[in-house]
């Protein structure tokens, strides 16, 4: 899709959104009758399209975490490292690449579990390289 495409859709969507906001509930309504449709049959077919595409999506993203945890969580439970090897992984992938950030809850010390869980994270990211890869 092209830069021109994309801002006509978007200045379509916006205009729409306007329009929508603008007029009420019954004006919507006596435009849907008028075109002889029945509003609360097609806002059961609009909540049912929604819930197929969530769905769709949750399934999607489900699949793909499941994936994902299978390529690296038996890979990171083969041989993992001691929190302290870890604590040293960490710090040579943040010198290394300046560019990698991470967020932690301020003015707490860091557990063994959100080093794990970076650590998991840095791997799965592939920014920390497994013996043997």
């Amino acid at each position: 899709m092209t830069r021109a495409s994309r801002a006509a859709i978007e200045a379509a969507q916006a205009l729409a959104g306007r329009d929508l906001e603008e007029a009420g509930d019954e004006q919507i309504r006596a435009e849907f009758v008028e075109d002889g449709l029945d509003p609360a049959q097609e806002a059961r077919l609009v909540a049912e399209r929604l819930d197929a595409v969530v769905s769709a999506f949750m399934r999607s993203r489900a699949s793909s975490a499941k994936s994902l945890r299978a390529t690296t969580s038996i890979q990171t439970a083969a041989r993992r490292p001691t929190i302290e090897q870890i604590k040293q992984l960490i710090r040579a992938a943040f010198d290394r690449e300046p560019e990698l950030a991470a967020a932690f809850r301020q003015g707490t010390k860091q557990s063994d579990q959100d080093i794990n869980s970076l650590y998991d994270d840095l791997v799965s990211m592939g920014k920390i390289r497994l013996e043997g890869q």
